[in-house]
């Protein structure tokens, strides 16, 4: 299956996510920024569960940006492929790595959520993105979630490879996925025909529009960094 754009992955995500029958009072989606926003903003919209944000960053190798061996949350709970630990557990890379990524997370959390973090105590969390790949990132937003006091952790995508599902499953009680595919090289943007990176105008107009409609979960707490 090839999806129009992120708002048709949404939407078809939507009616899984709907076979739930989940409570909009007691649950609450978190979308992943920026690819996950236009996700969540439909799958929100057709259930009536708030949504908001949830932010959490790559971890990059130093020397070579595009390499992404991990991630990490706000609160500093983090993930790494195993099989690059030999490689940054030498001369601080690690250190090095989770710095630079705690700078952005702080940007985001201060441009994105002025610096406060949804409260999600009690409440059935559902983590939505554009796509799995190795299943990092999403991992991290359970885990965190988790931190926060989440009762309960659903991961909810459009597309993901096999390999990576039985991965976020160490965390995660349920796992949607509308497209699962056995690709051996995987790419999330190979199954939208409009991928296009979005931009932070773009994402915060889903926020905007998303309040206009009462869907935007608003019930935060402070955070420290």
């Amino acid at each position: 299956m090839i999806f129009e754009n992120r708002e048709d992955a949404g939407k078809k995500l939507a009616q899984e996510v709907k076979k739930l029958e989940l409570n909009p009072e007691k649950s609450v989606i978190l979308a992943i920024p920026r690819g996950g926003v236009p996700v969540a903003f439909e799958v929100s919209k057709e259930t009536k569960i708030p949504f908001s944000l949830v932010i959490v960053k790559k971890l990059t190798l130093p020397y070579n940006p595009e390499a992404a061996v991990g991630a990490i949350a706000p609160d500093g709970t983090y993930v790494i492929d195993q099989q690059y630990f030999p490689v940054v557990s030498q001369e601080n890379i690690l250190h090095e790595m989770k710095n630079e990524a705690m700078k952005e997370i702080k940007n985001r959390l201060q441009k994105y959520l002025n610096n406060k973090v949804p409260d999600v105590k009690d409440k059935i969390v559902i983590i939505i993105d554009d796509g799995l790949a190795t299943g990092y990132t999403a991992l991290v937003a359970g885990l965190y979630a988790r931190n926060l006091g989440a009762k309960g952790l659903i991961l909810a995508v459009p597309v993901c490879p096999v390999d990576s599902i039985s991965r976020v499953k160490k965390v995660f009680q349920k796992v949607i996925c509308v497209e699962i595919v056995s690709d051996t090289f995987f790419a999330v943007g190979a199954y939208y025909k409009d991928f296009h990176q979005l931009s932070d105008e773009e994402m915060l107009n889903y926020l905007k529009r998303a309040k206009e409609l009462g869907i935007l979960y608003e019930k935060t707490k402070e955070v420290s960094l």
